[in-house]
């Protein structure tokens, strides 16, 4: 029971970041690299905040929420100026920064050692198994995040960020800020991310810095791809299948240094033959 319940936090978690991850690649064609930092950046802010500051976890929670979407809005600017590969391989150098300053910043991070007693929310301590309610708690967070997602969608506003995605410059001379729409877009998915890097410290109750390698931006960007480009529930679906997989490895009786390269090896299989035979991944609208 209990482990089916760490895997079920898992997929609830992941999926909150890939919904991040897929509203800016899949609805706005921000086919972004650093999301693996802003959840680092929600981990370390809430265990901050917590540990440090003495501050409660819905406190602690937003706070690390909005200094992530602070940097996320920084971070735009440069970004924003460019295009496709160009924005692909400079969001993949702010990953590389993000895992940096977690490494290195020890007065905040604690260096290489990280962060370590990362408590759950006080008012899920007081169920009889408290990981399940936790599990209740972000299965909540998601539906709501899901369904928001879905009303700003459909909306009027919707309509203009999936339009910059197709055509920027025809959004543009419709007198529409084609760039304050991407970066609104941009900003709001970093926060999802922060979210789930939150829920992940508590989870598992410590953190370091190669928790948050550039591997992990990888790993949300083909959870999206998977579950399919600009489709919510494929967010869901991609990131449920690629929790499942590696715990499907473990049954094979692999070394666990020999399972960690073949999780690897999996997730760059699974992109390529994507690429070849499923290029909208299995929910998806639009090709990457």
């Amino acid at each position: 029971m209990d482990y089916l319940l760490h895997i079920s936090i898992l997929a609830a978690i992941y999926s909150l970041a890939v919904l991040g991850q897929n509203y800016a690649s899949g609805f706005t064609g921000l086919v972004s690299l650093n999301h693996g930092a802003f959840m680092g950046m929600g981990a370390y802010g809430l265990a901050y905040f917590m540990k440090t500051q003495g501050l409660s976890y819905p406190v602690s929670f937003f706070l690390a929420a909005l200094i992530t979407a602070i940097v996320a809005w920084i971070v735009s600017f440069p970004l924003l100026k460019l295009k496709d590969d160009a924005f692909v391989l400079v969001s993949f150098g702010f990953s590389f920064i993000g895992y940096n300053v977690f490494l290195n910043w020890q007065s905040v991070t604690n260096g290489a050692i990280g962060l370590k007693g990362i408590a759950l929310p006080e008012f899920v301590k007081t169920w009889e198994n408290p990981k399940l309610g936790f599990f209740i708690f972000i299965l909540a967070v998601l539906l709501v995040s899901l369904w928001s997602l879905k009303k700003i969608l459909d909306s009027s506003y919707g309509v203009i960020i999936r339009a910059t995605r197709e055509n920027q410059r025809v959004t543009q001379v419709s007198g529409h800020d084609a760039d304050g729409y991407r970066r609104s877009v941009f900003v709001l998915s970093s926060v999802f991310a922060s979210f789930a890097g939150s829920f992940l410290a508590s989870h598992i109750s410590a953190i370091d810095p190669l928790l948050f390698q550039y591997h992990l931006s990888v790993l949300l960007l083909v959870m999206a791809i998977l579950g399919g480009l600009a489709s919510l529930r494929g967010s869901v679906l991609g990131a449920v299948l690629l929790i499942l997989l590696p715990e499907a490895l473990r049954f094979l009786g692999l070394p666990s240094s020999v399972l960690a390269q073949c999780q690897q090896i999996s997730y760059g299989m699974i992109l390529i033959l994507l690429m070849y035979w499923r290029p909208k991944g299995l929910l998806g609208e639009y090709s990457i």
